[in-house]
């Protein structure tokens, strides 16, 4: 009979202790909103939601990687477009000059305007984004791509795109170099140096329209070739952004799936969770008073 008693209270106590067990689990629940308190209650589960969750964050990454190419890709667009408007100024000035009736004065005067646009021009493409790093430098974004020197204008940065990872598989350029926004001609010569050349011309006044007609000539030349390199740019640039919206749909339907997912393995269902709860809860009343009577029977009274 002792023997029974002491199995009786260690099987109570081990059942107490399981009904506890669980209201408390199950309390924890329903406070935290999660079904999966520790690992090892659902293994599976656990391993898959974190699975899910490196899945989310990595894509929310090539959101901020898309959202910063945008934004970068907007001000390439829009310098690309001040660009086209000053090559548009420049062309104005060259119709202006190569007209035989002008004066040395009027040239002079054209001189000083396609100075100014030449400045324009070179502050263009030196654009740099909100970070500070130059749009049109290729991979070396921190040095400024194009600069003066001896013999004119120099590019300076390189032909390597700068590549950020926006979708699984899918890198596009937040930067691309600039030395094609510039074609040089036969004469090895863009449309920089060209305008070096036309200005130095019409400051000139010995010399006739005649001899600054070549040099004209060759700089309307340049002009057109760059306005083809600079609509090629944005035209590239307008596709790109197009995927990026497309991308942006494709990755919120996936975050969406990720996000059910996620909920379905760890969000508990408060009402049935409650309804468990009032079960457990039920359980353990029961069984609490189930040892109370039986602990209090004549029987250990009669074992005493």
């Amino acid at each position: 009979m002792r023997i029974s008693t002491q199995n009786f209270y260690s099987g109570s106590g081990a059942r107490l202790s399981d009904l506890q067990a669980k209201v408390g689990q199950t309390m924890q629940q329903i406070a935290s909103g999660s079904k999966l308190l520790t690992p090892s209650q659902d293994p599976a589960a656990a391993v898959r939601a974190l699975d899910v969750t490196q899945s989310m964050a990595v894509r929310e990454q090539f959101g901020k990687n898309r959202e910063s190419l945008r934004s970068n890709m907007g001000l390439a667009d829009n310098t690309l477009t001040s660009m086209q408007d000053n090559l548009a100024g420049i062309n104005e000035q060259v119709i202006l000059a190569n007209n035989s009736t002008r004066t040395s004065e009027d040239l002079a005067s054209i001189a000083i305007v396609l100075k100014g646009q030449q400045e324009q021009m070179l502050g263009l493409a030196n654009s740099t984004d909100s970070s500070g790093n130059y749009l049109f430098a290729g991979q070396q974004s921190t040095t400024q791509p194009f600069q003066r020197d001896a013999s004119g204008v120099s590019y300076l940065g390189d032909d390597q795109p700068q590549l950020v990872q926006v979708e699984t598989g899918r890198e596009m350029a937040i930067r691309e170099g600039g030395r094609s926004l510039f074609p040089k001609d036969s004469s090895d010569k863009d449309l920089f140096s060209l305008l070096g050349d036309t200005i130095a011309q019409l400051e000139d006044s010995s010399l006739s329209p005649a001899q600054r007609a070549d040099s004209l000539k060759a700089l309307g030349q340049s002009i057109e070739s760059t306005q083809v390199a600079l609509s090629s740019r944005q035209t590239a640039v307008g596709v790109h952004m197009g995927e990026l919206d497309r991308l942006d749909d494709l990755s919120g339907a996936r975050l969406l799936q990720n996000t059910q997912e996620l909920n379905a393995l760890q969000d508990i269902d408060y009402n049935k969770t409650l309804s468990d709860l009032s079960r457990q809860q039920l359980s353990l009343q029961a069984a609490q008073k189930s040892f109370q009577m039986v602990s209090s029977l004549s029987l250990f009274n009669y074992l005493g």
